[in-house]
């Protein structure tokens, strides 16, 4: 589906296009994302903070953010990189005490040396020509198939795209020794997103991660969906989503081997849960009725859970 999928969008004086359609007015952001300025800038309102963008740098928004872009000067250059699930926070659980998304959404700009942004651009560069490669072999639809170069190819988009994340990350370490402060309701969430990360495949109910944090499942809710914009039900559904194309696209399981990994009560109700989200049956989407990555014009940087947004 596309709201799974990483979009890389270059911006350049040819592109007179409103970006992010926040231009003429306020918006509300559907995507989290970043700007990766090049050349050029502008002046933005970000969740009714004025920031102004120079050459070589980093703006990182969120879903849920309110964005409004001031001015953009004519010779503006850079790199959209946007996703509607979040693709940073598994890469952050590798990381132990570092708060990262927190970190980024109160410093969502930063500078950077020219040396970064040229790694960003390599790697951007590499990761296009391989889905060019992609779609031109795809051409042959038979032997693309049926050659083990397809997931030659889809495994170096991933590492590739992984590299690239984690080079965004850690353009924010250094705000870690600015003593920033955490409310109770930050640390829930924080909590909530390390325990789903750890344990969304077992467990399916908003009770259990209450629990975890001694709270009731209303109270806890509400918080998350004050921080996020999203209920925690509807997070674990995307978590549990998210894995299962994923054992779809990529393993040999069987639809009824991938419902009681994911501890789902039996195939029957696993079968019409999926439907119900995607439009067609589990075991149509592994034949390919309905997937979406033949011609691979967007890509999927991550196989594992990559959801949880931020306000």
């Amino acid at each position: 589906m596309d709201n799974e999928r990483i979009r890389i969008r270059r911006v350049d004086p040819t592109n007179n296009a409103n970006l992010l359609g926040a231009e003429t007015d306020s918006v509300q952001i559907d995507r989290t994302g970043c700007l990766i300025c090049t050349k050029g800038g502008g002046q933005i309102l970000l969740n009714g903070k004025e920031y102004t963008i120079e050459p070589n740098s980093v703006t990182v928004y969120f879903s849920y953010s309110v964005l409004h872009i001031l001015r953009r000067e004519p010779d503006l250059e850079g790199i959209i990189i946007s996703c509607n699930l979040e693709t940073i926070q598994p890469l952050l659980n590798i990381v132990s005490d570092f708060n990262g998304l927190f970190l980024m959404r109160q410093n969502p700009y930063t500078k950077l040396m020219r040396s970064q942004i040229d790694v960003f651009i390599t790697y951007i560069n590499l990761i296009s020509h391989l889905l060019t490669r992609y779609e031109v072999e795809s051409q042959n639809l038979q032997e693309w198939q049926n050659s083990p170069i397809k997931e030659i190819v889809r495994q170096q988009i991933h590492l590739l795209g992984n590299s690239l994340m984690l080079g965004i990350v850690s353009c924010y370490t250094h705000f870690i020794n600015n003593n920033i402060t955490y409310n109770r309701k930050d640390e829930v969430l924080q909590k909530f997103i390390r325990q789903l990360y750890s344990s969304y495949r077992t467990e399916h109910d908003v009770s259990f991660y209450a629990e975890k944090q001694c709270l009731t499942p209303r109270y806890f809710a509400a918080i998350i969906k004050e921080k996020t914009g999203k209920a925690p039900s509807e997070w674990i559904t995307a978590a549990l989503l998210s894995e299962t194309k994923r054992m779809l696209n990529s393993t040999s399981m069987t639809v009824k081997e991938i419902s009681i990994d994911l501890h789902f009560p039996n195939q029957s109700y696993f079968g019409k849960w999926f439907k119900n989200l995607v439009g067609c049956s589990p075991l149509e989407y592994k034949k390919g009725n309905k997937r979406s990555d033949e011609g691979y014009t967007e890509y999927n940087v991550f196989s594992e859970i990559s959801q949880i947004k931020q306000k």
